[in-house]
């Protein structure tokens, strides 16, 4: 399914075309003559858009409305109209989304429907301190969540006189939805991932090792000054992979002494910088050295007993995982069909549980994965689906009986537009 997001141009052209509404509509109250007895238009602050019975809605119930439908747009990560057209239906279906809830709110009036409005009061005042709200939005979400009580009232009374959903609906609607409830074979599962080092990363490091031991042969510190000149003549004498091993062995002795409390400040900067390098250079590794740093865990897990590879698996992850989910051990949690790459899904699908698997790749890194619990793939049974199935039935069916509500309350009602929302856009 295509993902979509709120972007900021859309949510600016949907401002900027309320704003030409806003004042498209005070424009044309300001052109309209005053009546005797009336105060001047200048006065007004908002226009008559559609009477519902001798209700009416205005521009700014479609502005409040809309705020609550961008926030819903964006939390459901769907794309905002970036056109005048779209912008157009957007607000079209504001005002009808609008005029159904206001047909019901009438007819909750008219029912003398009894709502709680100690619990109403009570439950605003919580919302409005968790969400820091100002006393005049305190008081929109008390009327909003008042029309919602008696919308709920509402189709709560209709609901009342229609039948329930009944034990044999509830079978059948599985019995047709089996596949929904279908669960595949799946593994909880860790993971340890190693990376090869990129050729352009280790120069980096070993250039940086270099350059530690120029600083240090030039260091106002006497012991670090002595642990560079010692090996000068060393390193001279060997040949790459040898420089290699040289260097990481002096910035070794650097980064010890940044426990000392003598360290002038130049040192100590070298100290800490040589920690850093390498902490860098022990996460360097070939293809081969990846693959053979895994075997040899693996074979180290196996000669453990089963029920303590799993500890074992877990402080290694946390000390050389470059994967994901290192820092919790290399727990990746449930793998199934398509939540990770399929090589992941192969072992975590056939291995046996307890028993770390040879590397593999994945990704560009080399793997290993270790399984602690498999299910095997199942449907879920009646039982364990039936209360969630019943709710979503139950949603469906208010859906249904709202719309059949709105249906027969638009029939009865007198809905009269003053002004069509494209004309104030021109």
């Amino acid at each position: 399914m295509q993902s979509w997001l709120v972007t900021t141009q859309a949510w600016a052209e949907l401002s900027r075309w309320l704003l030409i509404l806003t004042c498209s509509a005070l424009l044309a109250a300001e052109a309209e003559p005053v009546k005797a007895g009336e105060t001047s238009p200048g006065t007004v602050v908002d226009r008559p858009v559609r009477f519902v019975n001798d209700q009416v809605l205005t521009i700014g119930d479609i502005r409040t409305r809309n705020g609550t439908r961008v926030e819903m747009y964006r939390r459901a990560g769907k794309v905002l109209p970036d056109n005048r057209d779209g912008l157009l239906r957007f607000n079209r279906d504001t005002l009808e989304e609008l005029t159904d809830e206001e047909l019901m709110v009438q007819k909750a009036n008219e029912l003398k429907v009894d709502i709680d409005r100690d619990r109403l009061s009570t439950d605003v005042i919580a919302e409005a301190r968790s969400r820091g709200l100002a006393l005049r939005d305190i008081a929109v979400l008390r009327r909003v969540r008042e029309r919602e009580a008696k919308i709920d009232a509402v189709l709560g009374w209709v609901e009342s006189r229609t039948s329930a959903i009944s034990p044999k609906a509830l079978r059948a609607s599985y019995d047709q939805r089996l596949v929904d409830f279908a669960r595949p074979a799946r593994a909880r599962s860790l993971l340890i991932a190693l990376r090869p080092t990129a050729d352009d990363e280790r120069k980096e490091l070993v250039t940086g090792l270099a350059g530690l031991m120029r600083e240090a042969q030039q260091s106002t510190d006497e012991a670090m000054t002595k642990a560079a000149a010692g090996r000068l003549d060393a390193f001279l004498a060997a040949d790459r992979s040898g420089q290699e091993v040289i260097l990481a062995e002096l910035a070794d002795v650097l980064a010890s002494q940044v426990q000392r409390t003598d360290l002038g400040k130049a040192p100590k900067a070298l100290a800490e910088q040589a920690a850093e390098l390498l902490k860098r250079w022990h996460g360097v590794r070939t293809r081969q050295q990846c693959e053979d740093e895994l075997s040899t865990l693996r074979d180290q897990l196996m000669a453990l007993p089963a029920d303590k590879r799993a500890e074992v698996f877990m402080a290694k992850a946390k000390a050389i995982s470059q994967g994901p989910q290192a820092t919790e051990g290399g727990l990746i949690g449930w793998v199934e069909p398509g939540t990770f790459g399929k090589e992941i899904e192969a072992q975590a699908l056939t291995a046996p549980p307890l028993e770390p698997t040879a590397p593999f790749w994945t990704a560009g890194s080399a793997a290993s994965l270790l399984v602690l619990e498999r299910e095997a793939g199942r449907t879920q049974s009646f039982a364990e689906v039936s209360a969630a199935l019943q709710a979503s039935l139950e949603r469906d069916r208010r859906s249904l009986l709202r719309k059949r509500v709105t249906n027969v309350l638009r029939s009865q009602a007198s809905v009269h537009d003053v002004i069509d929302l494209g004309v104030l856009l021109q």
